[in-house]
Order: C-alpha cells, then structure tokens, then sequence
C-alpha cells in the first residue's frame, strides 16, 4: 500500500513528524504539539520522529543539503506507517536571547522548511533553549518534584531575554534535587496534563508565542 492510499473503509491515515537536535527536545515537542495543535478523534495524526540529530541553527551554508536529508527521513518515515506526511515540525535551539537577529533567523528557517515540504512546517525555534519555554508553566515543577518552586520574579519576567540563559537559571533554582535536561519532557507533560498550556502567558517568550502561532494556522 503506498503512502497516499486510503484505509479502506476509514479516513486517510496521516502522520506528523517531529525532528530536532535531542532526544529531550523531541520529547517535549511530542507531549506539546497536540496541546497546542488538537485534533478530532476521528482524524488524529499519528505523531512519529526522525531519531537523528538535524541541526539547522549553524547550517548558514549547509542548510539546504541538510533540508534534503530531512525531507528523505520524514517522506520515511511517513511511508513507514502507510499514510500521509501531513506535517513537520523541527526543533531548533537558539542560543541567543530574541532580538533582531532571532526575527531574522526565523523567518529564514522557517521560509526554508515550507519551501522544503509540500505539507505543513512549524518551528520550534527555542529562545535561548528549550528551558524557557518550561518556564512558562511554574506550576508545572512542583507536580514532578515537590521541592520544585520558581520564585515569584520568574513568573512575571520575560523569558525570551534571560541573562546567562535559562537551563543555567533552573539549574540554580532547582537545586534539590538538581533540574537535568532529561526532565524536560516531564515537565513538560506535567503542564500538559494538568491543563497549563492553555492558560499560559506565552508573550513571555515570543519563540514559544511564534511557535503556537504556526500550529494555529494549520488546517
């Protein structure tokens, strides 16, 4: 059966696929994406992943071959479940606080993926990391560890623009026990099941807010 048939009897049968730098990345993309991106029941895409690395942010001059590469896996990965590549969505860390540079940055990828693929593109271009973007959910920490608290200063500041970057600052104020990137994904599916995301302020750090904004435009 290729990929674009249809399941007999039933809906055509789609996939989404999440690709990005890290395991953890990933991760958390997949506990968020169908938060901010629900779908009815009856057509719900199947959410898959390129296991690979795929750095984008340095490829200023290697991009496109890295695009082709990404375009083969998720094509792959989509014939792998018999079923449509209804969309991608690529992680990136930024590395940088949101400024010009990041306006710029992000128009680019992301004019670069929806020329890439013939199917919906949204980017998860993380200001500074991903960290940030759990940041917006501080009643999320305290439901993966009950010694987890984020002072009231960090509920109100804007996370697109942490000095000395984010993943160091929760490493400080998450000290007992220490915060690790592998608890990413917890945190974030804490925020998700509990029903954080929707009430979050996400102008607090405009990547995420550019983020859910893309997802939003998909139909």
């Amino acid at each position: 059966m290729g990929r674009d048939k249809h399941v007999k009897g039933g809906p055509e049968k789609s996939v989404i696929v999440i690709a990005g730098e890290g395991q953890h990345d990933r991760d958390v993309l997949r506990h968020l994406l169908p938060a901010l991106r629900p779908w009815p029941a009856s057509r719900s895409p199947k959410i898959v992943e390129i296991k690979k690395s795929m750095r984008l942010n340095k490829a200023v001059y290697q991009l496109a071959p890295r695009l082709d590469e990404l375009r083969r896996l998720a094509q792959a990965q989509a014939k792998l479940a018999q079923a449509k590549l209804a969309g991608v969505v690529v992680h990136v860390d930024f590395d940088a606080v949101v400024d010009e540079s990041y306006v710029t940055r992000r128009k680019q990828l992301s004019d670069d993926l929806d020329q890439a693929f013939g199917c919906h593109t949204a980017l998860a271009l993380a200001a500074d990391e991903m960290e940030a973007w759990l940041m917006l959910f501080p009643d999320a920490f305290p439901k993966v560890k009950q010694t987890w608290r984020l002072p009231e200063q960090d509920r109100k500041r804007n996370l697109g623009v942490i000095p000395g970057g984010s993943k160091e600052l929760l490493k400080a104020r998450l000290s007992q026990p220490q915060y690790r990137e592998s608890d990413a994904p917890a945190i974030m599916k804490a925020a998700v099941t509990h029903g954080l995301v929707a009430s979050c302020q996400s102008n607090r750090n405009r990547s995420y807010a550019d983020f859910a904004t893309e997802l939003e435009a998909w139909k």
